[in-house]
């Protein structure tokens, strides 16, 4: 299915599921097992799900027509599959965007900005699980593996334990710093480039793990859900050699719009990022070390595809690529120098613009892109309908089944997205197929403190603020009364969604800071706890 050339295969028997587990069990039990295989949870013959996650990427492939990445191994399952060439995720941030994705719920619903809050840990999803906790209960074979959530797992209990990697951010022992009062950022520049092995850094061994979980998980003779997060090309940019030596430095080139605009206003991004590293925040970063930090990326985003292309491998050893569901995304975009900035943390279109690259044995429109607008929430639900499973009402995003079989399919009128800045103000914003629209709002009410309005179609990131441009005025109306009227507003014809959520609780975030540390240590720890006795490792 995945297969590469002949070179590089490694021939292994197949291995095969015991498709008749149930039909073996003592006649005593028979009326107990029809009452399972009646209810929704797994029988023989059910798709597998491989729930791939990125950290930090921005739409830096060659299937996105990114022609100088090197990613052979997603451009190789687009073949196969379906690149969504417009999809937006909720808020561009790891744990906002995490626990949107994860939940089917939207931010204001979740009440998660960054990092989760205690209420969203031992409430909220307590009656809104995760996707990996709703397979698990479904009784798929479970994992998640590396950076899944946003620090350490939420969930009770899965077939194994959550599997961190040993590695630390540096290869490199002299940069590597044990003092605690010292910090990375202080002392190093954010990229490494040794020349060791993959496994030598997080996201090589959290390949490794993964292939030896799917392997357990085939054994087993369930459906398995399975999902590895990988931590590249998240900060510091750190990989193999080998990656690095992918691109010419000569070939790198920095952002054609550097800084904001005249239009444009400081509310709409965040100084973080890289500016955390060394003295990036008092003085700039120079041409040469901003060149190397794109490099670094690339050659990140390079070594995570490779890892991608191990595991898609062994589906193709274990002979079951031609009944498991692929789904890769990466948590948000990047910028890389764009607008002034080194990070996430906005709403433009290269934060809120991630890649997602879907394959389900049974599609029709494999091999094509789609243009439909699609929303990071409406993952969850289009997992449960191709895995043939019953989705809930509360789900806030829409299954896009429908437009693996068929891209061409009208869809949303828009996505929508938003983010907080500072403590007492949130930018929401509105994408269509042709134009931005984001309005900063104060949360003590009154007038808007700052609107935005962009010609995406043709600018494409974003470096014209056409607000207060007469000629725009009825488009900006237009924008307005979409933005406000809401996604519900927005959903794909014929469809509707029957959601009545409560906002979700976040006066976490108004608690002193060291107050929020102490209360998530004493949760994260309960977790730990827990998931110590409830947990089944299987080998």
């Amino acid at each position: 299915m995945f297969t590469r050339s002949s070179a590089d295969r490694i021939a292994v028997s197949p291995l095969k599921r015991d498709e008749f587990m149930f039909l073996s069990r003592p006649r005593a039990v028979c009326l107990a097992v029809t009452v399972l295989l009646l209810s929704s949870t797994v029988s023989a013959g059910e798709k597998n799900i491989l729930f791939i996650g990125i950290d930090d990427m921005q739409v830096a492939a060659g299937c996105y027509g990114q022609t100088m990445m090197k990613t052979p191994q997603m451009d190789r399952l687009a073949s196969k599959g379906m690149v969504f060439m417009n999809a937006y995720v909720q808020q561009a941030v790891c744990a906002a965007s995490r626990a949107s994705l994860l939940t089917g719920c939207r931010p204001d619903t979740t009440g998660v900005n960054y990092p989760y809050t205690p209420w969203f840990i031992t409430t909220f999803v307590k009656k809104h699980p995760t996707i990996a906790d709703s397979f698990s209960k479904k009784g798929f074979y479970t994992r998640t593996l590396g950076k899944i959530h946003h620090g350490s797992p939420i969930e009770m209990s899965f077939t194994e334990s959550h599997y961190s990697p040993e590695a630390g951010f540096f290869a490199l022992k002299e940069n590597q710093h044990d003092d605690p009062k010292k910090k990375h950022q202080n002392l190093n520049k954010p990229w490494e480039h040794a020349n060791l092995p993959d496994n030598a850094y997080m996201d090589g061994q959290i390949a490794d793990e993964t292939i030896a979980t799917i392997r357990r998980a085939v054994k087993s003779g369930k459906p398995f859900f399975v999902a590895p997060g990988f931590k590249k090309p998240h900060l510091p940019f750190v990989c193999p050699k080998k990656y690095s030596d992918l691109y010419r430095e000569s070939d790198i080139e920095l952002s054609p719009h550097p800084e904001l605009g005249p239009d444009q206003d400081p509310i709409s991004i965040a100084k973080n990022g890289a500016y955390n590293w060394l003295n990036y925040r008092e003085e700039g970063i120079n041409n040469e070390d901003a060149r190397q930090l794109r490099h670094s990326y690339y050659a990140c985003v390079s070594f995570v595809d490779a890892q991608i292309g191990k595991i898609l491998d062994e589906l193709d050893q274990l002979g079951i690529a031609d009944n498991t569901v692929i789904m890769i995304w990466s948590d948000h975009g990047y910028h890389l120098g764009d607008h002034g900035a080194w990070g996430k943390s906005s709403n433009f279109e290269l934060a809120t613009r991630s890649p997602l690259i879907v394959y389900d044995p049974g599609m029709k429109g494999g091999g094509k892109k789609t243009a439909a607008l699609v929303e990071f929430v409406d993952m969850y639900p289009t997992l449960l309908e191709l895995a043939a499973q019953n989705i809930p009402d509360y789900l806030e995003g829409t299954s896009f089944a429908a437009i693996l079989n068929d891209p061409a399919k009208e869809w949303k009128k828009a996505a929508f997205s938003q983010f907080p800045r500072g403590g007492d103000n949130e930018g929401y914003t509105i994408r269509t197929s042709q134009w931005r629209y984001t309005e900063w709002r104060s949360k003590k009410g009154g007038k808007p403190l700052f609107v935005e309005l962009y010609h995406c179609a043709k600018d494409p990131i974003e470096t014209r603020n056409l607000a207060e441009d007469p000629k725009h005025k009825n488009r900006l109306k237009e924008m307005k009364y979409l933005l406000h009227k809401g996604w519900k507003n927005a959903l794909p014809p014929g469809i509707t969604n029957r959601s009545n959520n409560p906002r979700g609780i976040d006066s976490f975030y108004t608690l002193p800071k060291d107050n929020r540390t102490i209360e998530l240590k004493k949760i994260i720890e309960m977790f730990k706890e827990t998931s110590k006795h409830n947990t089944v490792i299987s080998k």
